[in-house]
């Protein structure tokens, strides 16, 4: 019987982030509110989440990496 792949999708790596955090924040983005809490995200996603908001109509947007992920600012 062959060992089968492991699911670590909810796992944090080495580094300390999540790949399912960075992905949820990067394609289920919720606008409801601000700020945005984004716990587990890796801060390269901050980029796509401004270019996001941007596209979606929100200006002064900002996100700020914490220790335990990212905080994102914006106003409409």
């Amino acid at each position: 019987m062959k060992p089968g792949l492991r699911n670590t999708a909810g796992i944090k790596n080495f580094t300390g982030y999540s790949f399912k955090a960075t992905w949820r924040a990067l394609y289920r983005l919720p606008v409801t509110h601000f700020p945005l809490i984004l716990p587990g995200a890796h801060p390269l996603a901050s980029f796509f989440i401004l270019r996001r908001l941007k596209g979606l109509g929100f200006s002064n947007g900002r996100v700020v990496t914490s220790e335990n992920g990212l905080v994102v600012y914006a106003h409409r």
